[in-house]
């Protein structure tokens, strides 16, 4: 299992250098699937990072496929009292390891960032959106809904696989 993931963000041109220039790395192309043409580059090969400029994330928990299809959100949380991060820790684990997976679900990853331990991420790859705001709405996902406020730097980002075919 990878106990690391990077992304790094820039244009068509430049990411798709680095897919070109890495063809070994598993390198993925992903458009926010909110704003359309905001790319990002996700390295999931677990080795040390090829990018100039890399976000990193450290995995701590994981659970599913390691099939990187369909839909994928990220859920950053921040900014958590000591006590709020042992309860979200204990809540993360306890999700990851132990309640059984929403509909749709491919695989859920819990993170750290690298260079700002209190800051948790929340990586999931769904079939689809729709089984991703399903989970969001579910009694599985009522035990994240604390945390959820601006207080806590709360926010997402969703993405789906970058197809030029689209555009």
């Amino acid at each position: 299992m990878i106990t690391r993931i990077s992304i790094t963000y820039g244009t068509k041109q430049v990411l798709s250098k680095l897919q070109t220039r890495y063809p070994d790395r598993q390198l993925l192309m992903l458009d926010s699937s909110t704003s359309g043409e905001q790319l990002a580059l996700l390295d999931v090969s677990g080795e040390e990072s090829v990018f100039s400029s890399p976000i990193h994330y450290d995995i701590k928990l994981h659970r599913g496929t390691t099939d990187w299809q369909g839909f994928i959100n990220f859920i950053y949380i921040d900014n958590l009292s000591p006590d709020d991060q042992k309860t979200f820790n204990s809540k993360a684990n306890h999700f990851v390891t132990t309640d059984p997976m929403p509909d749709g679900m491919r695989s859920i990853y819990f993170m750290k960032d690298e260079k700002n331990r209190s800051n948790n991420i929340l990586l999931s790859t769904w079939e689809n959106s729709d089984n991703f705001s399903i989970w969001k709405r579910s009694s599985s996902f009522k035990p994240f809904n604390y945390f959820l406020s601006g207080q806590n730097n709360y926010h997402e980002a969703s993405y789906h696989f970058y197809t030029p075919e689209e555009k």
